[in-house]
Order: structure tokens, then sequence, then C-alpha cells
């Protein structure tokens, strides 16, 4: 008796787990594509801004070795590569705001028809 009762609750609940109309199947996939677009661009920024802060923690390093004007040098550079860092993943943030931006009129283009 069980397992027809949990058998019957579980087709009931996966009924309601998908699109119930074309509408909301083409919500559902402008939300996901936009989802993934978004993902894909933090993950982008993430790995160029770890990057550039892996070369600038390098940069720091060998300016501790270096003499006083090669090392002010460096330690600019250094510097410069973390404020780029920061300025790609502010561009990221930006992006990422505009791809939501853009799903979300979609959505309530196809909500309005």
């Amino acid at each position: 008796m069980r397992r027809i009762t949990f058998a019957t609750l579980a087709g009931l609940s996966l009924v309601g787990c998908g699109p119930q109309t074309p509408e909301q199947a083409q919500i559902a996939n402008i939300q996901d594509a936009a989802r993934n677009e978004a993902d894909s661009i933090r993950s982008a920024a993430s790995n160029e801004s770890a990057a550039m802060r892996a070369e600038a923690d390098t940069i720091v390093g060998q300016a501790g070795l270096a003499n006083a004007f090669d090392a002010e040098r460096l330690k600019t550079r250094a510097e410069a590569l973390r404020k780029e860092a920061r300025i790609v993943e502010r561009h990221a943030d930006a992006r990422v705001r505009a791809v939501n931006d853009r799903a979300r009129a979609d959505v309530s283009a196809i909500k309005a028809q």
C-alpha cells in the first residue's frame, strides 16, 4: 500500500515540475540561458582577474630583489595589474546585470502577450 501511495505522489510531483504551457517553457529557457551566460561571464572574469593578481604578486616578489628605481617601477606595475583586475570584475558585474535585465525584459514581453 505504501509503495502505491509513494508512486502516486512521485508521479504527481513530476507532473508539477515541468512547464505547463509553451509560454512557461519559453520563459524557463530564457531564464536558463541568462543564468548560464551570467555564470560564464563570472567564471571568465574570475579566471582573468586571478591571473592578473597572481602576476602582480610575482612582480612584487621581484621588486623585493630589485634596486630602488626598478623596485618602484615593478610595484607600480603590480598596483596597475591589481587595479585592472578590479576593473575586469566590475565590467563582468555590469555585463551580468545587462544579461539579467535583458532576460527580465524578454520574460515580461512574453507575459504581456
